[in-house]
């Protein structure tokens, strides 16, 4: 992650390919507008960059100021595009608010500016102390998912260690409160997805659960209405396809916003995601991203997906698909 200074905000279309694609939020929900700043997103590994190690160059790293070193919801690499999201810095401008998620590493600030239009060198100005997640082993990205049986339903979530037996207490009434190559830009490790079971539960009942364990605490207490067991009864869905966080997605995070306000004002039965989840595209910190945004309604209601071409994991031919589909590509 870095901030970045302009040092010129004036920037020719031609350095800015693409820009008009920029999602308005990054992984840490930092609103990239599309109001004329450059976009280092799709950093350019062979152009401004400096041709040498950043260690190497001579010149005071000055230490950034953090409010914490402990985060409570990354990778620490050497060169100016190994980041997961940026800030502009404006003249005047002398502090920035993150909102993190649990990526199970470790977090770096570092500050670069860039003179030339944004065309020269990226000079490192300075760097924050390491910041530690306070509970790398926290519960996160909660979801729901139907079985075939009307009394069963999935608790599936994401933890750092798989070290302890993943548990879910619930009730109907609980009192209380770029997959091959790794990189910040790639892969990550994706922690471990733990998926319970939930058995004998009631048609139409409210329940309550929290998933955790007693060593790595319990998450908060969630809730869910199961599905009716008659046939004759109404079933509303939420459906859409073609969404995520990553550049591409400009409305997602208003998608997101709309189903849940949906869902707390109506009587919804699942969300259905066609296909096209997330468009993280190889890009691990997206994935997490995507599945954290989107836990306010995925703990509520069965997440049912389904595959979209960005799902399939082949680019050689149709013999690779697994719903055979003829053709190639």
């Amino acid at each position: 992650m870095l901030f970045y200074q302009i040092v010129q905000v004036f920037l020719l279309i031609s350095t800015i390919q693409s820009e008009q694609n920029f999602h308005v939020n990054g992984p840490f929900g930092k609103a990239h507008l599309k109001s004329g700043m450059p976009s280092p997103f799709n950093c350019n590994r062979s152009i401004g960059s400096v041709s040498y190690s950043i260690r190497s160059i001579s010149m005071e790293i000055t230490d950034l100021k953090v409010s914490s070193t402990h985060y409570s919801n990354i990778p620490v690499e050497t060169g100016a595009c190994d980041y997961v999201d940026y800030e502009f810095v404006k003249s005047g401008q002398d502090n920035s608010t993150w909102l993190m998620i649990n990526l199970r590493r470790q977090l770096e600030f570092r500050y670069y500016s860039r003179e030339r239009n944004c065309s020269g060198n990226y000079k490192f100005i300075a760097k924050s102390p390491i910041a530690e997640r306070v509970n790398y082993n926290e519960s996160t990205q909660i979801h729901l998912v139907f079985v075939d049986r009307n009394d069963q339903i999935y608790v599936s979530y994401a933890t750092n260690s798989n070290q302890t037996i993943p548990q879910c207490q619930y009730a109907s009434d609980m009192c209380g409160g770029k997959a091959n190559i790794t990189g910040t830009q790639a892969f990550i490790s994706p922690g471990y997805m733990n998926t319970i079971l939930l058995n004998n539960l009631y048609p139409s009942t409210i329940y309550f659960y929290q998933v955790g364990n007693n060593e790595h605490n319990w998450s908060s207490i969630y809730k869910f209405i199961n599905r009716s067991s008659s046939t004759d009864d109404e079933v509303n869905l939420i459906a859409y396809a073609d969404m995520g966080v990553s550049p591409i997605q400009s409305g997602a995070k208003a998608t997101i916003d709309r189903v849940l306000a949906r869902f707390l004002s109506n009587n919804v039965t699942a969300i259905l995601h066609i296909g096209d989840v997330s468009y993280a595209r190889g890009i691990g910190t997206l994935w997490d991203a995507f599945m954290s945004q989107n836990e306010p309604t995925t703990s509520r209601a069965s997440y049912m997906v389904g595959i979209g071409n960005h799902e399939y994991d082949h680019v050689t031919g149709g013999n690779k698909d697994p719903s055979q589909a003829p053709g190639d590509g």
